[in-house]
């Protein structure tokens, strides 16, 4: 049987550091029946042009342009999958490099269980000694994600495919047919939150999401090659944070579970946002305290979005998807997560 064809879709926004490591990687990879939307959002540091330099005459390329504001990822990733003629849609952002097999090894797993409808690739953090960036994340009970590799040292305690909530989408495949289906990244998102948002509405179609240890990816994020706190602003972090991970909620659980989970991570953020105006970090508390309020003035839109999932896409039970992907751990994992984003000791 012939290779079924990927799209790989990668945002660029000024890249610059990046784009060709990147893309250079990509194209070095084993599988060959792929071709490359590079989707470039507003770049202003010549990324975009050192991309067209290196690799133009690229016929597996295809380069389209969202300029004069930044739109975001999710919609940049759903601008690229307009014109994606694959099967599958496999995500990465542009500060990755990946290994020669990463592909075909998404493939092979995809094209041996038809229950899978998503996936995440091995994510390492670039220029370490094999530090985890991702390994796919739980749900923890308060409604945060957990992460199960924590920066962990990738000593083989994950190679194993193992069932997720999210697939984090620095690199990620889908069934082309089950993203149109289930409506694509949400662009009112903008970023943050938009891939658990997706992975979620994926369980609800009755789909599993995965992790795939085999195919591996890294990824420079929070490392010495791109600072996160260089690279991110507060604003972003606390206010798209706080905000899309509340709307998440709304749009993807059960009334009757939301009723006890809803308010708990409500007040979650809200302590948070609490605990550094106490630090004196006023800003912060305005940005989150700020995104708990977006969903308040913004509920009717969403509880529209959470009848049309339920009407559209939902085929299983919330129970079915909290039995494979909800982590126990509760109080002492949000205090030191909390802990750390506040910069104080709970």
């Amino acid at each position: 049987m012939p290779e079924p064809l990927v799209s790989i879709i990668i945002v660029n926004r000024n890249g610059i550091a990046f784009i060709e490591e990147c893309l250079r990687s990509v194209f070095n990879s084993r599988y060959s029946n792929f071709e490359v939307i590079l989707v470039d959002n507003d770049s202003k540091d010549g990324s975009l042009q050192a991309a067209r330099k290196a690799f133009g005459q690229e016929q597996r390329l295809k380069i389209l342009e969202k300029n004069n504001a930044n739109i975001g990822p999710a919609a940049c990733r759903n601008f690229g999958v307009k014109t994606a003629r694959g099967s599958y849609l496999a995500f990465l952002d542009n500060d990755t490099k990946v290994e020669a097999d990463w592909l075909g090894e998404l493939v092979r797993v995809f094209e041996s269980d038809k229950s899978i409808g998503a996936g995440q690739a091995k994510l390492l953090r670039m220029g370490t000694d094999n530090l985890y960036d991702c390994a796919g994340d739980y749900l923890g009970p308060l409604g945060f994600l957990i992460e199960r590799s924590k920066g962990a040292k990738d000593t083989g305690q994950f190679d194993f495919l193992a069932d997720i909530l999210s697939a984090k989408s620095a690199a990620s495949i889908i069934k082309k047919e089950l993203f149109e289906r289930i409506g694509g990244f949400d662009e009112d998102y903008f970023m943050y939150l938009e891939e658990t948002d997706l992975s979620w509405r994926v369980w609800l179609a009755g789909f599993r999401v995965v992790f795939i240890p085999k195919a591996v990816v890294y990824h420079a994020f929070n490392t010495g090659k791109k600072d996160f706190k260089r690279y991110y602003s507060r604003y972003v972090v606390r206010y798209y944070g706080c905000r899309n991970y509340i709307s998440t909620l709304i749009k993807n659980v059960k009334i009757k579970n939301l009723v006890s989970l809803l308010p708990l991570h409500v007040f979650s953020w809200l302590a948070v946002a609490f605990l550094f105006l106490f630090k004196g970090k006023f800003l912060d508390f305005i940005y989150i305290t700020r995104g708990v309020f977006w969903n308040i003035v913004n509920l009717d839109i969403l509880i529209k979005k959470h009848l049309a999932i339920n009407r559209d896409i939902r085929r299983v039970d919330d129970s079915f998807i909290f039995e494979r992907v909800k982590s126990k751990e509760g109080l002492k994992d949000y205090l030191r997560k909390a802990g750390s984003y506040t910069g104080m000791s709970l």
